[in-house]
Order: structure tokens, then C-alpha cells, then sequence
């Protein structure tokens, strides 16, 4: 399996995001650091049935509000939690995608 992580930086007020390569697929996760929304943009058009689950950086497991923006998007609502790193992971079994990201909220 072919896998590589890309994370791309840019100065203060600029957006941020971290990409996952996976053979010729490829996940988008912005803006990081995020404030109040951070968005996942899949390969596939099929966001209504994957799966994400948020854990703090000890483990804890977070429920989250998530909005479905297209078939390829979903929106997770990040405002509420305190600043800090978090763990994004994602899942979607006919892709046969597994990932988990880290992120930095503001």
C-alpha cells in the first residue's frame, strides 16, 4: 500500500490543511489549525456513510457535530472544544479507507 501524509504551512492568517495519500486516493483536511469548523473532503462521493470518530490527545472519546456539505465534504463543528491537539479518524468500508489525522483547534 502506497501511503504518504503532507502537511502544509503557511504564515499567520493563511489557510493550513494535511493531506493523505492512499494509492491514487486522497483525503483534504482544513483549515489546520481550525477554530470553528474543520472540513474533510474525501476521494470518493461518499460521505454519508463514512465513518469519523474524534478522540483527545489522552485517549478520550468526543462527540461532535457533523454536516454532510456534498457526497465528497463533511463539515465537523470544532468551536465548542478547548484549544489543543485532537485525533480525527476516518473510516469507510467499501473504499476500504482508514485514516487518522491530527489536528490543532485555536
Amino acid at each position: 500500500m502506497n501511503f504518504s501524509l503532507i502537511g502544509y504551512g503557511q504564515s499567520e492568517g493563511s489557510s493550513v490543511y494535511q493531506e493523505a495519500s492512499f494509492t491514487d486516493r486522497l483525503v483534504e483536511m482544513y483549515p489546520n489549525p481550525a477554530s470553528d469548523y474543520l472540513t474533510v473532503k474525501l476521494p470518493t462521493p461518499n460521505a454519508s456513510s463514512v465513518q469519523l470518530a474524534m478522540h483527545s490527545v489522552i485517549g478520550n472519546a468526543l462527540n461532535i457535530e457533523k454536516e454532510q456539505i456534498s457526497d465528497y465534504e463533511v463539515r465537523l463543528r470544532v468551536k465548542d472544544l478547548p484549544s489543543g491537539y485532537y485525533f480525527l479518524s476516518i473510516k469507510e468500508e467499501s473504499s476500504g479507507l482508514k485514516a487518522s489525522y491530527k489536528f490543532l483547534k485555536r
